[in-house]
């Protein structure tokens, strides 16, 4: 069976199930969107709520020796999802325009469907982050731009992953996957002690700085979906565009605030 007859084929599977992706339906955490809500519904209220009032008459974790084994698996996480989806179209029959999804199972349409749901599965893991700070008593890293960043993200990738697993959506991912091997560089190194921070903090700015410049990458590139001529429901890229946005102005102002000139002085 050809690629167009494939895609045929499955486009009308999809049309059928209320437009979910056949082949991620069935995998874990994907058919029932109801499991992620809840998951982050408690997320929220446990790093809001309960979490720092437990917290409130407890000393501190440490948690240096977890916090230092994350970081790696954050750096090999990431780098494994960066590789496999580079490799699963991206290097060979991707181009940088319009790239509509696949609805094949072959074999590298179906490793690309893999690996956008284990990105899936990493995000949710990030989840934890949050309730660290909590057990650390870090109540000002909870913020706003902080819980917004780590509910989307899984919100965004729940979506690829249950009806856009692949096509152009799934850049984002490389990217992304690209920022987090620096920026968890970044805090296996701070995680190393005193002894690292002046080696490290003239870096700090300029991860953020990274993360600025991953969002506007991304706006130009998945802007593209909106053509007539790109065959993606606008539905797509009008949820990350509208995500990009948000998400660039909080970590803007995040920046002015954090390391404007005068904070520096």
């Amino acid at each position: 069976m050809s690629i167009d007859a494939s895609n045929f084929i499955f486009k009308m599977l999809q049309m059928k199930i209320l437009f979910t992706n056949p082949r991620t339906n069935d995998m874990l955490l994907v058919g029932d969107p109801i499991l992620v809500v809840g998951m982050l519904v408690l997320y929220a209220y446990i790093v809001l709520k309960w979490g720092p009032l437990y917290m409130e008459t407890r000393k501190p974790y440490s948690l240096k020796g977890f916090i230092f084994y994350y970081n790696i698996f954050q750096i090999v996480s990431n780098a494994i999802i960066v590789y496999t989806l580079t490799t699963s179209g991206w290097t060979t029959e991707f181009g940088w325009g319009c790239e509509p999804v696949r609805y094949t199972r072959r074999p590298i349409d179906w490793r690309m469907v893999n690996i956008v749901h284990w990105t899936l599965m990493l995000k949710i893991i990030d989840l934890i982050e949050t309730v660290v700070f909590v057990l650390r008593k870090k109540n000002n890293q909870i913020s706003f731009l902080h819980v917004y960043h780590h509910i989307s993200t899984v919100v965004v990738t729940y979506i690829c992953t249950k009806y856009f697993p692949g096509g152009m959506l799934s850049m984002q991912m490389i990217v992304n996957g690209s920022v987090h091997m620096i920026m968890y560089t970044y805090y296996l190194l701070a995680s190393l002690g005193p002894k690292m921070q002046p080696y490290i903090n003239p870096i700090k700015p300029h991860i953020t700085k990274i993360q600025i410049i991953q969002f506007l990458l991304l706006l130009t590139h998945q802007s593209q979906a909106f053509s007539s001529s790109c065959d993606i429901p606008k539905i797509a890229p009008t949820i990350i565009v509208g995500n990009l946005l948000l998400n660039l102005a909080l970590f803007l102002n995040f920046y002015r605030q954090s390391y404007s000139a005068k904070k520096i002085e």
